[in-house]
């Protein structure tokens, strides 16, 4: 007498075949297909279609979703500048620099590669001390961002500060970055001696300027 191939028998060996997780219910031995969470494979690629949080610095924004609704999100809803080209520099200017404590510019979108980038400036204290910082970071993934790097720079009267790092994902909220210090760090006093244009020494005119390369 020939065995007999019970159902369950098919079911798991299709299973086996199609390389699909096989969950097993104890109480009526029925095999099932996992749900999709259950594997450690399918968890790494969801992690990469994960909607990213919006970027944008001067204010906290809970608007979560794929690049391209960011893209847009930041220019609508925040009025947020786009700059075409690998190279860039921009000015930033403040009448009263001694009373900044933790001061956000407006983020600038940079968009090269046909992907985009983050280009921030702040000011905080580190310790006691009144500081800036600039730096950029990739909006996409931490994988695709080790791609490229960048480089920034500041300068007058004669000296030159110059930052050259990989910028960091969007994955990484701006704070995160920031406090790291992984970027272009200036002192405010040596901001000010960089400021253009400051006779009195009072205000802040600081040029910043910097360009983004993919790695070969």
């Amino acid at each position: 007498m020939e065995p007999r191939i019970t159902d369950l028998q098919i079911q798991s060996r299709v299973h086996e075949l199609l390389d699909l997780p096989v969950c097993t219910n104890q109480m009526s031995t029925a095999i099932y297909q996992c749900p999709i969470g259950h594997t450690k494979e399918v968890n790494n690629e969801n992690s990469k279609t994960k909607p990213y949080n919006c970027p944008h610095s001067g204010s906290k924004c809970s608007v979560t979703g794929d690049i391209p609704w960011l893209l847009l999100h930041l220019r609508n809803d925040h009025n947020v500048d786009m700059h075409d080209g690998r190279s860039f520099s921009h000015r930033y200017v403040h009448h009263n620099p001694k009373h900044l404590h933790h001061a956000t510019w407006m983020l600038t979108l940079l968009d090269c590669f046909g992907r985009q980038f983050c280009l921030y400036f702040e000011a905080f204290h580190l310790r006691r001390t009144p500081m800036y910082i600039a730096f950029v970071q990739f909006i996409g993934d931490e994988e695709e961002a080790m791609n490229f790097s960048y480089s920034l720079e500041v300068g007058g009267n004669g000296r030159k500060l110059k930052w050259q790092g990989v910028p960091r994902s969007i994955r990484d909220s701006h704070k995160t970055v920031r406090d790291s210090q992984d970027g272009l760090i200036i002192t405010r006093k040596l901001a000010m001696f960089f400021s253009t244009d400051n006779t009195s020494n009072k205000e802040l005119k600081l040029k910043v300027s910097g360009r983004v390369w993919r790695e070969q």
